[in-house]
């Protein structure tokens, strides 16, 4: 029999890959089971309120966003601007890839949380957790930047990442786009 965290993450895992087919709307507990190949009621039990299967979807991101995190913090600091750029660049491309369902889901869970204030809680900490890691690249190359220049820089990334995914926009490589406003963003002494 599967431990309870393991089951746990199986339905987060599962609503993840039904938020990037279908939209959050259409993500239910009996849609998770049905999905996961668990029994009826499954997901009910273990979350029993739609908030609380969110709040575990985001917890589920968060786990997943900090080992990804904690490959990236131990990558050599960027020594060159080019290097930055580089990469934030793959950051935002990452996008792209197999990370497209997690950045599906938190945009959307990111919509729910404006009128939710326990999950906007969570996506906050999410957030905080990327900016440290991105902070302390940035600052490698730009150590005067101010905690609300690289938090703009924040969210300069996750509106790429947000168009990139799902309009297919800027025509313009991330890379091309970051290495015309960082320098703008981050060079300017905040007063």
């Amino acid at each position: 029999m599967p431990r309870k965290s393991d089951r746990r993450d199986l339905l987060a895992d599962t609503a993840l890959r039904l938020i990037d087919d279908s939209g959050l709307a259409q993500v239910t507990h009996r849609a998770i089971d049905k999905a996961a190949g668990v029994p009826d009621g499954t997901t009910s039990n273990y979350f029993r309120t739609r908030s609380a299967l969110y709040e575990a979807i985001v917890r589920r991101l968060l786990d997943l966003q900090l080992a990804d995190l904690d490959r990236l913090a131990v990558t050599p600091l960027p020594g060159s601007p080019a290097e930055l750029l580089d990469l934030l660049a793959a950051t935002v491309e990452a996008g792209d890839g197999t990370a497209r369902n997690r950045y599906l889901a938190r945009v959307e869970l990111s919509l729910e949380a404006a009128r939710n204030p326990e999950l906007a809680a969570l996506m906050r900490e999410m957030r905080a957790g990327a900016f440290q890691v991105i902070a302390r690249k940035a600052r490698a190359v730009h150590p005067d930047a101010t905690d609300e220049q690289l938090d703009a820089l924040g969210s300069v990334l996750t509106g790429l990442s947000l168009d990139r995914i799902t309009l297919g926009v800027p025509a313009m490589s991330p890379r091309d786009v970051l290495a015309a406003v960082i320098p703008a963003l981050l060079s300017q002494r905040h007063h």
